[in-house]
């Protein structure tokens, strides 16, 4: 039990991350909203949101049958308008908690190789199960918050891909809370339940086979 709450507790502070890394970006590009508000900091207090918090882990908790558990924090408030580049700099803060928890996945991945050659096989200890688990839910995290629907990262990358003149109504699901609702309608459908469960863990087996060198 100990274990499952420290590795909860990673996660939590990977979520933090995630959104410390969005606000960081966000200044470099000219843009401190979300400095100014208090949102670099590493007290997820700041960061808890009622849905991605505590319903979306606890409805994906349930419906995997307690097996998976995916999240998020309040979105950090930026202003696009800030930026001195506006494209690039949108693109940039968007794909900055990703990349953020990539990097994670990757820190653990690779603690595992260094344990494996240092000490030899490890399989069953508390360090090899803590770092690899909070590779896999920081691989989980990146994924899920490519899913393109608004207010989720992704959907700041794909509204490029859209016409000009579809870009405005996409946002506004993210800013109406519509993206939040068909999100959650999504993950209590379980056929795409499955789908998104599917792909999750294709990718971060080939992400996991691709680092891990034993």
């Amino acid at each position: 039990m100990t274990v499952k709450i420290f590795i909860i507790a990673c996660l939590v502070e990977s979520i933090v991350l995630h959104e410390i890394a969005h606000g960081y970006v966000a200044r470099m590009f000219g843009d401190r909203t979300a400095e100014r508000l208090g949102r670099i900091t590493l007290n997820p207090i700041a960061h808890i949101d009622p849905i991605m918090t505590i319903v979306v882990p606890l409805a994906a908790y349930i419906l995997s049958g307690g097996t998976f558990i995916i999240g998020g924090a309040k979105p950090v408030p930026v202003d696009p308008r800030n930026y001195r580049r506006p494209v690039l700099g949108d693109v940039c803060v968007s794909a900055a908690g990703v990349v953020v928890n990539l990097l994670i996945a990757v820190a653990m991945i690779l603690l595992l190789n260094l344990v494996h050659a240092a000490f030899g096989d490890l399989d069953g200890s508390v360090t090899v199960y803590v770092a690899l688990h909070v590779a896999l839910l920081n691989i989980v995290l990146a994924l899920f918050n490519l899913i393109p629907i608004p207010p989720l990262d992704g959907s700041h990358l794909f509204k490029y891909l859209l016409p000009p003149g579809l870009r405005g109504a996409y946002e506004r699901l993210g800013r109406t809370g519509a993206g939040f609702i068909l999100l959650i309608l999504l993950i209590n459908i379980p056929g795409v339940w499955h789908v998104f469960n599917t792909m999750f863990n294709a990718v971060r087996d080939l992400f996991l086979s691709s680092l891990i060198f034993f």
